[in-house]
């Protein structure tokens, strides 16, 4: 069952999340938090697109269920939408691998990050009240 309110309640939670995210500064000990957060914050966006609408996310898959229904948004941006599953794929290896992130790879997450954040999170807003 679609559920808007809780759509709207996770797109502010991550905006929020996002803006925090994006003050802190880059250094080798901020950077596993830094690329899991803005990883996070875009799967959330993906979440919310797909609470609005109906359907719920499950199984080892879900996480790529919502980074999916972001990547099929139909936006223009400077940077491909795919660049979502490399952020996945980084926080993938922090998570289950040990992996520390070097700081080009934070400044990475953060450029995907400035590139697409804003006209992803203003689509998935469009999206949620229509």
């Amino acid at each position: 069952m679609p559920d808007k309110a809780k759509a709207r309640s996770m797109l502010a939670a991550a905006a929020l999340d996002m803006e925090f995210i994006a003050g802190v500064p880059i250094a080798t000990k901020a950077a596993q938090s830094i690329i899991r957060g803005v990883y996070e914050n875009f799967r959330i966006l993906g979440n919310a697109l797909l609470t609005a609408k109906g359907f719920e996310t499950a199984g080892v898959d879900h996480h790529t269920q919502m980074i999916e229904a972001l990547v099929k948004l139909n936006i223009k941006t400077s940077r491909p939408l795919l660049l979502l599953n490399e952020l996945k794929r980084i926080r993938h290896q922090i998570n289950y691998q040990g992996y520390i992130p070097t700081e080009n790879e934070v400044k990475y997450a953060m450029e995907i990050k400035e590139a697409l954040w804003s006209l992803i999170l203003n689509e998935v807003k469009k999206q949620i009240e229509e």
